[in-house]
């Protein structure tokens, strides 16, 4: 039981920064166009196999693809489903469900609306986990569980870090809501925490969330982890660095109008290190954007994102 899917997406994306030395520029883009097959064998009892192979693409510039989900796993009908290779984590998971321009150049997690933790793939706390067992629970009257562990593939850098994550959800009738944490067994300032909803109302969507920094949203804002000169920026000595947004969508036949509005703190700044995670700013982003369906498969979509911080 093998089936072929994918996706396929071109923008033209105009970005103007106030950035030092950035020069504003409109460019054709493909945010996550991929291939993929996936398949599944019923192995009786109750139990079945399944596996997922995905690639990346980017149909512009005609590129190598380059590996996004690929496991595999066993679930069982009465104690839900175990799945090892790379994967999301309880953290990045629930995260797609409030976006309704997720994999697009719009999207919550590439505006601000999100952290970095939702994007990325790697062992450093980043959305899409490498090394990865991954435990998903049955639903009881809606509410599920979700966790994870990594093993370190990298014990020679001096650092035994198994990062972890453990989510809670619930889905039933027009609520979904989840709670999740994420530690990367780093330091004592490695961590971070969310919760998120999304209630539908007739033809509204209404959804927000509120991340809570502790360390690992400060340190991916600068790079990752021991990333940059001298493992100093990206540490994971600061934190503080809390994002929340609120948002809502209203669909009319074919199309859906979408506005954000969201703000992230700067760090607490404990290191006092030139160039970390005490260097962030706050900053205030919105968001309004909108697609129309063509048919169930096909949509074109448009919108603005902007950005503004304090400095």
């Amino acid at each position: 039981d093998v089936k072929l899917y994918g996706q396929m997406t071109v923008e033209l994306d105009y970005v103007d920064s106030d950035a030092p030395g950035f020069e504003d520029d409109i460019n054709m883009n493909s945010n996550t166009s991929s291939i993929g097959v996936k398949g599944s064998e019923d192995l009786g009892n109750g139990m079945s196999a399944f596996f997922k192979m995905e690639y990346q693409s980017d149909v512009t510039e005609g590129g190598a693809l380059s590996g996004r989900d690929q496991y595999l796993g066993l679930k069982m009908e009465r104690f839900g489903k175990l799945t090892f290779g790379t994967t999301s984590t309880a953290y990045k998971s629930p995260g797609s469900k409030i976006d309704a321009f997720y994999r697009t150049n719009l999207q919550m997690r590439a505006t601000g609306l999100q952290s970095n933790l939702h994007s990325g793939k790697g062992e450093e706390g980043e959305g899409r986990g490498t090394n990865i067992a991954r435990y998903d629970s049955p639903s009881f009257s809606g509410f599920s569980l979700t966790g994870t562990y990594q093993f370190d593939s990298a014990k020679g850098d001096g650092e035994d870090d198994d990062p972890y994550s453990l989510g809670a959800q619930y889905k039933g009738g027009n609520l979904y809501a989840a709670a999740s944490y994420i530690s990367t067994q780093q330091s004592d300032d490695n961590a971070a925490a969310q919760v998120l909803a999304r209630y539908n109302w007739n033809a509204f969507s209404f959804h927000g969330i509120y991340e809570l920094d502790l360390g690992l949203i400060s340190a991916q804002r600068t790079n990752g982890i021991n990333g940059g000169t001298g493992g100093r920026a990206g540490t994971a000595n600061d934190d503080g660095a809390d994002i929340w947004s609120l948002g809502g969508t209203y669909t009319i036949g074919n199309n859906l109008i979408g506005v954000d509005y969201g703000q992230g703190s700067d760090s607490d700044g404990k290191d006092g290190l030139a160039n970390t995670a005490d260097d962030l700013e706050e900053y205030t982003v919105w968001r309004i954007a909108a697609y129309h369906k063509f048919s169930k498969r096909t949509r074109v979509f448009t919108g603005y994102a902007n950005t503004d911080y304090d400095d």
